[in-house]
């Protein structure tokens, strides 16, 4: 999987025309457009994909309203806080890219498509990725994050949930559960160097550990080093009563979220498993 961390000022335009204003002067000029040319306003809210899959040489049928939006001082302005947010991500993302390349080669286990990474103004709340074929995708992303482990964490999470499938259907939350142990957990964990195994939405830890002595396995853990691990997650399970699957580390993650399936029912069991 290629990334590249991108801005289009076009897709800034877009997204002041399309969402809450984020500031004044972009409400009262989104009134007089709308007055004045509502043809032209409507037609751009189509124009999103077209600007996404040829961000490099798109060009409006009609760049009246882009233009009045394009020319005020306060787009000027946000626009650099869009570049300067992109160099930012790309030094962010080249500082942890060992661990990143960890996670996808060594835990996610699957050919991804390349992604292009559209940061947009922090303002806009947005993240939303879409698919333009089997070898490429799009995010767009632009949120408040209180950390810059936060939000690297927050782009990897969202292109992997986009990208994991699953063949057993209604099994959404064991898929879920085992998404958080990759990414909010083990990714979190490696980033800061210290465990964060206990993080993650609430009604999925009771999966999370019990499935957890075979995302040890799946991650090449070794049986006699199992205990350490149980002490730095602050789980606790008895390893000598649970046979070792030496398969699972040849698997992908999709592979091992069917495998936690088809075995739920001597896998996923009440009291089986406890904190510490």
């Amino acid at each position: 999987m290629n990334i590249k961390f991108l801005t289009n000022e076009y897709l800034i335009a877009w997204n002041i025309l399309y969402t809450k204003s984020i500031k004044d002067s972009f409400k009262r000029a989104k009134e007089k457009l709308w007055n004045a040319y509502k043809d032209e306003y409507n037609n751009i809210y189509y124009e999103k994909d077209l600007i996404i899959k040829d961000y490099k040489n798109y060009i409006p049928n009609n760049d009246t309203v882009y233009n009045a939006i394009m020319e005020k001082d306060d787009f000027k302005i946000i626009k650099k806080e869009a570049e300067k947010a992109r160099i930012s991500t790309i030094k962010i993302w080249d500082k942890n890219n060992r661990k990143i390349n960890n996670l996808f080669n060594n835990i996610i286990r699957k050919e991804l498509p390349d992604y292009n990474v559209f940061i947009i103004n922090k303002e806009f709340n947005c993240s939303e990725i879409i698919k333009l074929s089997n070898k490429e995708s799009a995010f767009i992303i632009g949120k408040q994050y209180k950390d810059d482990n936060e939000y690297l964490i927050s782009i990897v999470n969202e292109i992997i949930k986009k990208e994991t499938t699953i063949k057993e259907k209604n099994n959404d939350d064991i898929k879920d559960a085992i998404l958080e142990l990759a990414v909010l957990n083990e990714f979190a964990t490696t980033l800061d160097n210290k465990s964060h195994y206990k993080d993650g939405n609430k009604k999925l830890q009771y999966l999370k550990v019990q499935i957890y002595p075979y995302w040890l396995m799946f991650l090449g853990i070794k049986k006699e080093d199992m205990v350490s691990y149980m002490a730095r997650d602050g789980i606790k399970f008895d390893h000598n009563k649970i046979a070792y699957e030496k398969e699972l580390i040849k698997m992908s993650l999709e592979e091992f979220i069917d495998f936690i399936i088809r075995n739920k029912k001597y896998i996923i069991r009440i009291n089986n498993l406890s904190y510490l």
